[in-house]
């Protein structure tokens, strides 16, 4: 085969209304990978969100959902925003192309179409994809351009939306002390909590990132934060245990050797989210919203423990 030294993404989701090209694509991708297939564009999109694909291949002529909306959507949810996709399409009109690749695209396939050069294509786009768009490797959620992109293009929106910054607090310490594999296990920890609680809220679309390092993002409509915050708080403050043994919890603190050689006490893992809602102000571009997301975030790590510090200053009364 071809494709033998390329490597192929490891869940493929195919949408396609025609059982003789589902069984057909099917058969070709599941020696490789797990594949899902779904008739329709709205089963599509739940799948994309239950089961997160590594790739999709999609028709344009799709019931329920066409294919450009499914691309929209995808695009428009943090778990969407670097899946590959592959459009299959019988229609080579110059519009209808150019329409796939605005709405996020990475390639098409005119229908009919070769079985082993898909396999080449879905092989070559997927690394091309993986190198290019900005994906953190440790936790796979969509790292520092996708959410400025994401952020900017909420921004073209009229309605508000809040910013919640999440900070792990003494990360640096534990890393010290308990090694590099044990601090990524952390930063995985707050990756998963934050998937979590968007699989657990569907209807809240909470989207979220990965900045780097211990910080991350989450966007959301503002009427959501309080029951975010608690709710990841929560499931943070119970998860985080299973890194301490029972003395060090019933104690709070953690001894660790400084550089100097001192012994110096500090408090377990928790974490700090600050937030800040577009409702402010002057928050009409990526900058300002990082520089007051910054501060806010700091008022949160101020706080003793797991804390929230929300930005409650809204828009002035002369503003439309």
């Amino acid at each position: 085969m071809v494709t033998a030294d390329l490597e192929q993404p490891r869940r493929i989701l195919i949408v396609e209304d025609d059982p003789t090209i589902q069984h057909l694509l099917r058969k070709t991708f599941e020696v490789s990978a797990d594949v899902q297939v779904a008739g329709d564009g709205r089963l599509g999109l739940e799948l994309l969100a239950s089961w997160r694909p590594e790739f999709v291949i999609t028709d344009l002529m799709l019931p329920e959902v066409d294919g450009l909306e499914l691309i929209k959507r995808t695009r428009r949810t943090y778990y969407g925003a670097c899946v590959p996709i592959l459009v299959l399409t019988a229609n080579t009109g110059e519009q209808v192309l150019l329409d796939c690749f605005r709405q996020g695209a990475d390639d098409f396939m005119v229908k009919p179409f070769s079985l082993s050069e898909l396999r080449v294509r879905v092989a070559s786009i997927y690394l091309r994809t993986m190198v290019a768009r900005d994906v953190n490797p440790l936790t796979r959620l969509p790292g520092n351009m996708v959410i400025k992109q994401q952020i900017n293009q909420r921004l073209k929106d009229p309605a508000p939306f809040a910013i919640a910054s999440l900070d792990i607090d003494y990360f640096k310490a534990f890393n010290d002390t308990r090694g590099f594999d044990a601090g990524d296990e952390v930063i995985r920890l707050v990756a998963r909590i934050l998937e979590d609680y968007t699989l657990e809220h569907p209807s809240h679309d909470v989207w979220v990132g990965h900045i780097g390092g211990d910080d991350f993002v989450a966007l959301m409509n503002p009427r959501f934060v309080d029951g975010f915050s608690e709710w990841v708080l929560g499931a943070f403050s119970k998860a985080v245990e299973q890194f301490y043994d029972a003395d060090t919890i019933e104690r709070g603190t953690v001894d660790i050797v400084t550089r100097s050689g001192s012994l110096l006490e500090v408090p377990l893992l928790s974490l700090s989210i600050g937030v800040v809602s577009t409702d402010r102000s002057g928050l009409d571009d990526y900058r300002k919203i990082s520089h007051v997301s910054a501060e806010v975030k700091k008022q949160a790590k101020a706080k003793p423990g797991n804390s929230v510090f929300v930005d409650r200053r809204q828009r002035d009364s002369s503003e439309p």
